[in-house]
């Protein structure tokens, strides 16, 4: 979705009106993308950027079969490539265990990158896992929160995880499973991101960002694929039509990035396909370096900001996720 803040690498995100916090500068690492919700929310601005707009897909067009391959990998059963072969298992989280498996993920913590979005801070209470799966809770909660650049108060708990430092890959595919909470009014915002390892091409946009799944509670049943990077336009480069049928249930979204263009899959249909197009650089730059992977849920804003009607706590479940090259 159309996000004007900075990519700070190696530490936070943080939303146009802040304060920049660079842990490169204080020694630190981190592993989080650049949010400005105020500026990416659905709302009925949103109808004037579809108008007459339809990108290279059409929403329920069926992807590649994966019918010709057999047998199976880490992954579970092997996928078929449209142009032959089958997709290699690189990374795999099926969250079996009771605790974050912290060889593949870094939990979000405020106080250490500073990072907060929509108002929501993040300590790491908010993530847990078990019955096999991960659990994103976003809860109504008064406190001080804590960051690199001083205390402030807010009313909101969100969670996150973030594969930075841990894994990273260019090109592939890459797959979540996940489910969103049992609301479809104001209050919440969650989804499946990948963002760029090191800042190869400098600070947010130019290093590039795909959004895999991004899913605000107001518009429950649309969830937003989006790459953004020097030179992207929000009626070009973001999908505003594609739709899951029943959003508490769980849905499989997925990317497949190639150097030329990344194609998203939902529920093993083709939704939105991209071929970029960077003012500064020449294809398949900015997207050809290393991405990582997060998971993040938290409270809206904007017009999708938390009402006295928005429940908490509000759970976001994910069941998997797989990469694959």
């Amino acid at each position: 979705m159309r996000m004007r803040p900075v990519w700070v690498f190696n530490g936070d995100w943080y939303r146009s009106g802040c304060a920049v916090c660079m842990p490169s500068q204080r020694g630190l690492r981190g592993a989080w993308i650049v949010m400005s919700s105020s500026v990416r929310r659905p709302s009925s601005w949103l109808a004037v950027f579809c108008l007459g707009v339809s990108l290279a897909c059409v929403p329920g067009m069926a992807s590649s079969p994966a019918g010709a391959a057999t047998g199976s990998d880490a992954c579970g059963a092997l996928i078929a490539k449209t142009a032959g072969g089958t997709w290699s298992c690189t990374f795999v989280d099926n969250f079996a265990g009771t605790t974050l498996d912290a060889s593949k993920w870094a939990v979000q913590d405020s106080s250490q990158t500073s990072f907060t979005m929509n108002g929501s801070c993040f300590d790491g209470r908010g993530v847990s896992v078990s019955g096999g799966f991960l659990h994103l809770d976003v809860r109504k909660q008064s406190q001080t929160c804590t960051t690199l650049l001083g205390q402030r108060g807010t009313d909101y708990l969100g969670a996150g995880v973030s594969a930075w430092g841990k894994f990273a890959q260019t090109f592939g595919r890459f797959e979540v499973r996940m489910r969103f909470p049992a609301y479809a009014a104001p209050g919440l915002h969650g989804g499946f991101w990948m963002n760029p390892k090191d800042r190869s091409y400098g600070i947010w946009p130019g290093s590039g960002e795909i959004d895999v799944a991004e899913w605000y509670s107001r518009a429950s049943d649309h969830v937003y694929p989006s790459l953004h990077y020097t030179g992207s336009i929000g009626l070009l480069d973001t999908k505003w039509d594609c739709t899951v049928t029943d959003p508490t249930a769980f849905h499989r979204f997925a990317v497949e990035w190639g150097p030329n263009t990344i194609d998203f899959i939902y529920d093993r249909k083709l939704c939105f396909s991209r071929s970029w197009t960077p003012l500064d650089l020449f294809p398949p730059a900015p997207f050809d370096r290393p991405f990582t992977l997060a998971l993040v849920a938290a409270s809206g804003s904007g017009g999708n900001a938390p009402t006295l009607q928005t429940p908490f706590p509000s759970r976001f479940d994910v069941d998997y996720v797989k990469a694959w090259s």
